[in-house]
């Protein structure tokens, strides 16, 4: 399920830069296994700091003018999620499932995915390709190409 904030107003965009100074400085000193504990009208409310985190990251973009959407996904996705999540084709993930470059389990005639190898992948993906970009960049630079 994924939530989106496409246009942020200019007095949203205020305000969030306003809130989100305030969050820096109230989880700046805060330890990271801490809750951090607001008060509203009356009642204290105790938030997760992972949580107040990701509401600081929100606000920062909101700040800028971004859209932000947040997404939350099962421990086990479906073939379609697990493409969505990588931005890739259903058929291109059947493959990387069939070729064994992504474990999966198969529920019935459904394959399922665990979240945890998506991100795995993702992340080993992304580290591939910034090794062939690092090289690219370093060959260059060898002959002189201007980059």
């Amino acid at each position: 399920m994924a939530t989106t904030i496409k246009k942020t107003m200019a007095k949203d965009q205020k305000d969030a830069r306003q809130s989100v100074e305030v969050l820096k400085r109230i989880t700046g000193g805060a330890k990271p296994q801490d809750a951090v504990v607001f008060q509203v009208e009356g009642t204290s409310i105790s938030v997760p700091r992972k949580a107040v985190l990701l509401l600081e990251k929100v606000l920062d973009e909101m700040a800028d003018g971004r859209s932000v959407e947040i997404a939350s996904y099962s421990k086990e996705l479906s073939t379609q999620e697990a493409a969505d999540l990588l931005k890739v084709s259903r058929p291109h993930l059947v493959k990387l499932l069939e070729t064994g470059k992504i474990p999966y389990k198969k529920v019935g005639p459904r394959r399922r995915v665990l979240l945890e190898d998506v991100k795995k992948y993702d992340s080993l993906l992304r580290e591939t390709r910034n090794s062939a970009l690092d090289k690219l960049v370093r060959e260059a630079q060898e002959m002189g190409l201007g980059y």
